[in-house]
């Protein structure tokens, strides 16, 4: 597999934070190479985790707080 550089490492982690809701915001995911793409990808699975574990975390305070009055 072909080295990332610590530049393109930046530039995709850059592209990858100013997502939003607005489809051409993910256009950069278009030209992406092979190993980019996986990298990608292991970035949004681990932000879809921590999303899942923050709501977990969440929805467990509220109880507890309806718990305790």
């Amino acid at each position: 597999m072909p080295q990332i550089s610590e530049a393109r490492m930046k530039e995709l982690a850059d592209n990858w934070n100013a997502e939003t809701n607005d489809p051409e915001t993910e256009e950069w995911r278009d030209d992406l190479m092979t190993d980019e793409a996986e990298i990608i990808a292991d970035w949004d699975n681990d932000y879809a985790v921590g999303m899942h574990q923050l709501c977990q975390k969440i929805i467990a305070l509220q109880r507890e707080g309806e718990r305790n009055g």
